[in-house]
């Protein structure tokens, strides 16, 4: 790893080849101009932008092409400090010096001294126009402005006769503008130096993401990571701004990583250890939430707002990143019409942006360092009486939540209105509930305390927290009531099993089964709940037994909730007998259930995971998609962090299966780092990326995955169904670092024999790599034992493709039979994604080595690693070349199978998904929510795909795909 600094701008006049990335577009249109009157046509340009958008960087880059094209050129600046000196700006520009100046400055002494001065300034401006008319004589001449704001009026005049005099003169007139302070008579000379065939506007918009990533590459010399584009969004797209922030940050980000380069792709500095070029990434090295606070001198550059404006936008920065106005008229006791006027500056100058329902803080940044300035006793009081305001004035209880937790200590007010609306808020906003509940649990009396806990309990509940078991176990304790005792119970027992502690749940259901349970309705979903944990524990039979009166009783009782937990219970007794379809068929009527009710919404979503799981179960790739679809939208719309946690991680199992390993990673990193309980969760998310980043031969990073795991790992049963993905990520470190015998004894564990051994995800597939792992060894029993075991499990699981497919690979492998190999290559090709049809391309050519049919072994060689290099599975084609180098086996040359630099062909195979919805004319949300990625990635997507296919427009990118593709346009096939 090595650290990398921004490299700081050039001082002095650059080419365009030195304008920050992003502006081409603009950069381009004012070479044209520029070009235009080297060829003797005057024009006038009036360029717009925020501070720091680059207004100055553009127009200085057209003072060097003009001159390069032998154009006479002078730059002048305005500024606040000589806006009361007549003409001084234009003459910085014009007569910087010299005796020009000198002629100019004593006509204008004598204005100031005459009684009547207009004479002398009306000579003094016609003495500059005389001049400009006489270099204009000689040859094309361009004339900058640079802060036409801060020009004195004088100034103004003068740039308005020069610009009536650019239509007949080789005279380019440009002045450069911000939006504050708003001038009458600025705007009138911009709206001329604009008007017209000879005039022209260029608007500075804020960078886009794609347009930030290209700034990143240009100040790094390398391809950012994803938290660093995060991190950059900050800057809300204002160029020094980016600047400011990433040098800051010049000590957080090194090279992290890389992928492999295409071929003239530039860039390239190191190998994969293959012979390939990999291009460097460089990526913050500390979490987005450790970068420190923006530097303190970010408010300083607004001085052009009044000190009224200034005010309200730091006090609106302690409503968050976005607020309505009438919010902060009630925090500041104000008239909304007054502060809707004072908020008019920040919006003209783009500090704000209405979103519709909210104005936004555009630069996040910029927001944090404006509520820091504020002394932290201040902020406190403040956020206390914000939130005081906000509820008495009826507003949502997570804006007042939101104030509280941003002000410190709780006081008894605080306390009492928690207690009062703890219910709504953790519907609305469970995890701000939960953080304040626990504060005011410490400081509640014993009138409040009960009840606080009681809410504490269910916020924890709902968010999957471990301390929610424990939290009701106290509680159950305490009450005596008979229907109280029972909801606590239920409550006790959901908690108990979202730990994984099945055991100790079915002794809670069946003492408060024994107790007895008032509500008909709460009793059927304590019964489910038996049957759930008797299931789990290894009894499905018992369990399908207990499940079919339940479902008989949910029917007549035609209650949403008890219907969709009934068929719940129903279809994971079914599963454990192994009747998936069956238990797809419950599962589809739970949600039938479910969605009759909101009350119902959260075992909608268990059940929509268990849809997802059930049909990957089955390759079905397009159900799948769309159930996870539906869990996702439904999390994120009722705030159900817990759930969609567990969302994520089984989109990531499910893309890691298709092959989008980016957005693998992706959705793992979303899923990483939320404190919720499911014992299942750290299993899944460290051990399956470590597996995709083993594959991708970043062998360190997947070992710091692996430590990550808790000891305790595989302690809970759902735990165990997931060890798949560390115990192969394991055996993969293992043989990449030339130890096969180590990597065989860790998928030794598979071959136990245990009544849910069948249940195990990736077992099948991990005992047919134990069987080629073992035959490399010359270890032929376990070969032979791990056949035997795939065979069990796939008889157990007849149903499911999956194991069946495994099974053959294992008898391939153990014969070394080219024939069953190649049933495994044409099953795999149907379904089973990337990686397993490499690897049965790879088992394909090995075995037709074995038998001397070396150029059908090279043909097939040649498929593996063209299926290898989709997900980017670099270790996969290193071990498939060496295994075949053995053999006497080789590929042609590097270069004949490396991705081209430019084309349709250069482009991965995430960026051809992405192309073909741009060329549908989808939007990036739109990609965004299609495909499961967060916006940022869809743009970073389409940076690529414009750089790679050379085109500037979406609108190029459909053209070049309707090329590739005539006739309609297909759909974007099954989803994620």
């Amino acid at each position: 790893m090595s650290s990398i600094a921004a490299t700081e701008p050039e001082d002095g006049l650059g080419r365009f080849t030195d304008v920050r990335a992003g502006r081409e577009q603009q950069r381009d249109g004012v070479r044209e101009w520029v070009r235009g009157g080297a060829r003797g046509r005057g024009g006038r340009l009036v360029v717009e932008g925020e501070p720091g958008a680059g207004r100055t960087a553009l127009v200085r880059g057209a003072l060097a092409e003009a001159a390069a094209l032998g154009c006479r050129v002078r730059y002048g600046a305005a500024d606040p400090f000589t806006a009361g000196l007549p003409l001084r700006a234009a003459l910085d520009c014009l007569h910087p010096e010299g005796p020009g100046r000198a002629a100019v400055v004593a006509l204008l002494r004598e204005a100031r001294e005459a009684a009547y001065p207009g004479g002398a300034w009306l000579a003094a401006t016609d003495l500059l126009v005389s001049g400009v008319e006489a270099w204009c004589a000689r040859g094309p001449l361009l004339l900058v402005l640079d802060d036409l704001h801060w020009a004195d009026p004088a100034t103004l005049l003068l740039w308005q006769r020069l610009a009536r005099a650019a239509d007949r003169l080789p005279l380019l007139l440009a002045a450069t503008r911000r939006p504050l302070p708003r001038r009458p008579e600025v705007e009138q000379l911009c709206a001329e130096l604009g008007a017209g065939p000879g005039g022209r506007t260029v608007r500075l918009e804020p960078l886009t993401g794609a347009e930030t990533a290209e700034v990143l590459r240009g100040m790094l010399g390398a391809e950012p990571g994803p938290r660093l584009l995060r991190a950059a969004a900050r800057a809300g797209g204002n160029p020094r701004l980016l600047r400011e922030l990433t040098t800051q940050w010049a000590h957080l980000i090194e090279v992290t990583g890389g992928h492999p380069a295409p071929v003239g792709g530039g860039g390239a500095d190191r190998d994969d250890g293959g012979g390939r070029a990999v291009e460097p990434v460089v990526e913050l090295v500390v979490p987005e939430g450790e970068l420190p606070e923006p530097p303190a001198s970010l408010p300083r550059g607004l001085g052009y707002l009044s000190r009224p404006a200034y005010t309200t936008l730091r006090h609106a920065a302690l409503l968050g990143p976005a607020f309505t106005p009438r919010e902060l008229a009630l925090v500041q006791a104000r008239p909304a019409r007054e502060v809707l006027a004072e908020l008019e500056e920040p919006l003209l100058a783009g500090l704000l942006e209405d979103t519709g329902e909210r104005l936004r803080f555009r630069q996040p940044a910029l927001r944090r360092a404006l509520y820091a300035e504020l002394p932290r006793a201040a902020r406190s009081a403040l956020h206390q009486d914000a939130a005081r305001a906000l509820a008495e004035a009826g507003h949502d209880p997570a804006r007042t939540a939101g104030q509280l937790l941003a002000g410190g200590a709780l006081d008894r007010w605080a306390v009492h209105w928690l207690a009062d609306s703890a219910q709504s808020l953790i519907a609305e906003a469970p995890a701000a509930a939960a953080e304040l509940l626990e504060r005011a649990v410490a400081r509640a009396d014993c009138a409040d305390r009960e009840a606080l806990e009681g809410s504490l309990a269910d916020a924890a509940l709902l968010l999957r927290r471990p301390e929610s078991a424990e939290l009701l176990v106290t509680l159950h304790g305490r009450a005596t009531d008979p229907g109280a005792r029972a909801v606590l119970a239920f409550k006790l027992v959901s908690a108990l099993m979202i730990q994984g502690d099945m055991a100790r749940s079915l002794a809670v259901t069946e003492d408060a089964l024994e107790e007895g349970v008032p509500s008909p309705a709460l009793r059927l979903r304590l019964e489910a709940c038996r049957v759930l944990a008797l299931a789990e524990l290894g009894c499905a039979a018992q369990a399908h037994t207990l499940a079919v009166p339940v479902v008989a009783r949910a029917a007549r009782l035609d209650d949403p909730l008890c219907g969709a937990e009934a068929h719940h219970a129903m279809a994971f007794a079914l599963f454990h007998l192994g009747r998936g379809r069956e238990s797809l068929r419950h599962v589809a009527e739970g949600i039938a259930w479910a969605r009759r009710s909101p009350v119902a919404n959260d075992v909608r979503l268990l059940l929509l995971a268990n849809q997802a799981e059930g049909h990957l179960r089955f390759d079905e790739p397009e159900p799948v998609a769309a159930a996870l679809r539906e869990a996702r939208e439904l999390a994120l719309a009722t705030r159900s962090t817990g759930r969609l946690v567990v969302t994520e991680a089984l989109l990531a199992g499910f893309r890691y299966r298709l092959g989008d390993w980016d957005a693998a990673l992706d959705g793992l990193a979303r899923a990483d780092g939320l404190p919720v309980s499911d014992g299942w969760l750290p299993v899944v998310v460290h051990g399956l990326r470590a597996l995709v980043l083993g594959h991708r031969d970043e062998c360190a990073a997947a070992g710091a995955e692996l430590v990550r795991l808790p000891p305790d790992a595989f302690t809970a049963a759902a735990a165990r169904r997931y060890s798949g993905y560390v115990l192969l990520a394991r055996a993969l470190l293992a043989e990449r670092a030339g130890r096969p015998a180590d990597a065989v004894r860790e998928l030794l564990p598979m071959l136990a024999q245990s009544p849910d051994e069948a249940m195990t995800y990736e077992r099948p597939w991990a005992l047919s790599e134990l069987v080629r792992l073992a035959l490399e060894c010359g270890d032929t029993a376990t070969a032979r034992a791990a056949v035997a075991a795939c065979g069990r499990t796939a008889g157990a699981l007849a149903e499911y493709p999956g194991p069946a497919l495994a099974l053959l690979r294992c008898r391939g492998l153990f014969a070394q039979d080219p024939q069953l190999l190649a049933r495994v290559r044409e099953r795999a090709e149907l379904a089973g994604g990337p990686l397993v049809l490499g690897q049965a391309w790879e088992d394909l050519a090995v075995a037709r080595a074995w038998h001397g049919d070396l150029a059908a072994a090279r043909s097939a060689l040649t498929r593996a690693v063209a299926a290898y290099e989709g997900p980017g599975a670099r270790w996969d084609t290193a071990r498939a070349d060496a295994r075949l180098r053995s053999l006497g086996v080789r590929r042609g040359s590097r270069a004949a199978r490396r991705r081209p630099a430019n084309g349709w062909e250069a482009l991965t195979p995430a960026e051809v998904t992405v192309a073909l919805l741009v060329a549908q004319g989808r939007s990036n949300p739109e990609i965004a929510r299609t495909l499961f990625l967060s916006t940022r990635t869809v743009q970073t997507h389409v940076s690529h795909i414009l750089a790679k296919l050379q085109v500037r427009s979406r609108a190029a990118v459909a053209a070049q795909a309707a090329a590739r593709r005539p006739g309609p346009e297909p759909g974007p096939g099954p989803g994620p």
